[in-house]
């Protein structure tokens, strides 16, 4: 019988699991170590534990239930101040109700809030694991009916209790949280899944758009970029505007005057809103998406949307990740026409490394990803995100090698993802090197040219040694790789190419140091090429 009323609450286990999901994760604060995220974790699960007090069992003056359940869950999931906060407090509670096991529950419940803590410390896995959450509340229950044992008087009457209790608590509760686990797992999934399809879509409108953006926003290209939105997805129009005025419209939207007073309505704020307003006796909503230029509001793209129901939580991810995309662009258009219009050697590097090419390969390999493994998906978007980050701002000449691996690690994230085995860097840098300072961008340029023009020639691929070591007073620089190599003649006109990386960075090389630090290529046919290279050694004060 106690079998059978313990499995009927839990059903509170799943409706809480759901709740939690809900309120915690969908608001995205689920991997955030905010004090207010605590305090949320706190205040649910200490609900869920009461709740599993009164939901008991009473047996022999004492209640059979499945309180245990929240406070080791808000261990594992809020690491040990949350569980032994919310043990504490539902503890007390469970001790102010009374009964001769009242003092050994409210204890054991701290305990297993703090098993569920020390659970999440001692996991290597970021993810919760079921396996594991079944193991700690298994201990945990084990050690509450050891703690009844211990203190509850009198012995005998504890130990018939226990007699009777002990097996169903300790399944039951142990199953209820895998089952509390395994609904926020499933949830993750979702949520991670719905989030790649809303990437991919804004990938796939970042691709259809490069070659307009390249042009810049003007009447005719924002024309364009507008019907591309619009058939992304099932708005009722979309327009483009800027500080002065609307520049293209597409669907079914309203008069011109209208859509300028959105605008203007939108410029006080200027935040990832919806704007209400009425037009002949109906409501129209539309939502309003920034596109920065650095930091500078350069357009706003609007959605005219035909209910408020479809501006929910993964709609806002598409915007913002759209916003992100062609404001890079944007970015993109505006430095190249700076390059073309200033004779400076700093855009000239960075119009080097703004490789369309690239882009278009990164964008095609992310979007084959969303389906098949999201995650992976999600890291390509924040590398390709960081990679642009640094290229796009260069307003410092030198950082730390610390500083330029990450970039380059962004780099190689998804060339790694583009080619797969065909392709293996192998990085050997010691760690008192790290905070040594070189040129920005010295590296990548020398890896993508033995890439392109090394390894990938092979069918079976290559592998690339990058080596950094401090030779007396310098840091001695070499990558090699075993790629299809070049004759003589190819080596001897290497840097009379204009096009190409090498010739950027010997040149920079060669202004910033002098001819003794210009690159030393040495390679050979079907061998593979060497390219090295001293610095001075300076290190970040």
């Amino acid at each position: 019988m106690i079998y059978i009323q313990l499995l009927q609450s839990m059903s509170l286990i799943a409706l809480s699991a759901y709740i939690f999901n809900q309120i915690v994760f969908y608001k995205k604060s689920f991997s955030n170590n905010s004090i207010g995220y605590k305090l949320i974790l706190i205040i649910f699960f200490t609900i869920v534990s009461i709740l599993g007090t009164y939901t008991g069992v009473e047996i022999n003056h004492a209640i059979a239930n499945t309180r245990p359940i929240g406070a080791i869950t808000a261990g594992y999931v809020g690491g040990p101040f949350v569980g032994v906060v919310v043990g504490l407090i539902s503890g007390f509670q469970r001790h102010s109700i009374g009964g001769f096991t009242a003092l050994a529950c409210g204890i054991s419940t701290v305990v297993e809030g703090l098993c569920g803590g020390l659970a999440k410390v001692l996991s290597k896995k970021k993810e919760l694991d079921p396996k594991l959450g079944f193991f700690t509340a298994l201990i945990a229950e084990l050690l509450q009916m050891f703690i009844i044992l211990l203190i509850t008087r009198p012995f005998d009457q504890a130990l018939e209790l226990e007699k009777i209790i002990a097996l169903p608590m300790i399944l039951i509760n142990s199953i209820g949280v895998v089952i509390f686990i395994n609904i926020t797992n499933n949830a993750i999934d979702q949520y991670n899944k719905i989030g790649a399809l809303q990437a991919e879509k804004a990938l796939l409108i970042a691709e259809k758009t490069l070659n307009y953006l390249k042009q810049g926003f003007n009447e005719e290209t924002s024309q364009k970029i507008a019907r591309i939105i619009y058939e992304s997805n099932n708005y009722k129009g979309v327009f483009i505007g800027n500080l002065e005025g609307i520049l293209a419209s597409y669907g079914n939207t309203l008069s011109t005057d209208v859509l300028k007073s959105v605008l203007q309505r939108y410029y006080i704020s200027r935040e990832y809103k919806g704007i209400f307003l009425i037009e002949n006796y109906k409501e129209e909503i539309f939502f309003c998406i920034p596109i920065y230029e650095t930091e500078k509001l350069e357009m706003v793209v609007g959605l005219h949307m035909k209910a408020e129901k479809h501006m929910d939580e993964y709609f806002i991810q598409f915007t913002k990740q759209l916003s992100k995309l062609l404001s890079t662009q944007l970015r993109m258009y505006n430095l190249n026409k700076a390059v073309e219009q200033a004779y400076l050697a700093e855009y000239k590097a960075l119009r080097a490394q703004i490789h369309p090419h690239f882009l278009f390969n990164a964008l095609n390999t992310i979007a084959s990803f969303c389906r098949t493994n999201p995650l992976r998906a999600k890291e390509l978007i924040i590398n390709l995100s960081n990679y642009f980050r640094r290229t796009l701002k260069r307003e410092e000449e030198f950082l730390t090698l610390r500083e330029e691996l990450d970039f380059l690690n962004s780099y190689l994230s998804i060339e790694n993802a583009r080619f797969g085995t065909r392709l293996q860097v192998n990085i050997n840098i010691p760690e008192e090197l790290m905070e040594c300072m070189v040129p920005v961008f010295i590296l990548q340029p020398l890896i993508e040219n033995s890439i392109k023009h090394g390894i990938l020639l092979r069918p079976s691929g290559g592998n690339i040694d990058v080596i950094v070591k401090c030779v007396e007073d310098k840091l001695y620089f070499s990558v090699e790789d075993d790629g299809v190599g070049m004759d003589e003649d190819v080596l001897k006109n290497i840097f009379n190419n204009p096009g190409i990386g090498l010739n950027n960075v010997n040149e920079r090389l060669r202004l910033l140091y002098g001819n003794d630090s210009k690159l030393n290529i040495e390679s050979a046919h079907h061998i593979g090429t060497k390219i090295c290279f001293f610095i001075p050694k300076e290190v970040r004060i």
